[in-house]
């Protein structure tokens, strides 16, 4: 899978340094419904929005993992799965390092309740259906005022920077 983009503390804080702490592995897809609509999470306690995915576990393979984590936060099955690439973070400031991987997909069969975790609950997290225009707005728009927001909207900015390059969309 190609790099789509490194993101370190010089870029995010302007602070030189490197982690060496062990990654952190997610997986994380741009999902298209039939409708044409876009899936994008929601974050009422932190107000942030990104896209669908999270952690790989031990001993899972990464379309695995992707299919557990869009099912569990969109309530989706997903198809049509392609790799987009993926995104490297090496955040010094807190010796933490993750490898994102990207995947675009399309949503198959019914749609049912999301399953949330307990974090996800508590910060009040819900998937929306937008326009691609709505979810690239809604991930690049705001101005974060924390660290660990920031490295979260570079790392599906850079994503959507991505698909949109490929797809020559909007």
């Amino acid at each position: 899978m190609k790099l789509i983009k490194e993101i370190t503390d010089k870029e995010i804080l302007g602070t030189v340094g490197l982690s060496q702490a062990k990654p952190r592995l997610t997986a994380r897809a741009i999902l298209k419904r039939r409708d044409g609509l876009y899936a994008v999470m929601y974050s009422e306690k932190y107000n942030l929005y990104s896209l669908a995915g999270g952690g790989i576990e031990k001993d899972e393979d990464i379309i695995t993992a992707l299919k557990r984590e869009v099912m569990e936060e969109t309530g989706c099955e997903c198809n049509k799965i392609n790799e987009l690439g993926y995104v490297y973070e090496n955040r010094a400031h807190c010796d933490y390092t993750q490898y994102s991987y990207y995947f675009v997909a399309e949503t198959k069969g019914a749609v049912t309740a999301p399953e949330m975790t307990d974090s996800e609950t508590a910060n009040k997290t819900l998937c929306m259906w937008k326009s691609l225009k709505e979810v690239v707005d809604l991930i690049k728009t705001p101005v974060h005022n924390t660290n660990q927001r920031k490295f979260l909207q570079a790392r599906d900015v850079a994503a959507l920077n991505e698909y949109l390059k490929l797809n020559k969309a909007l």
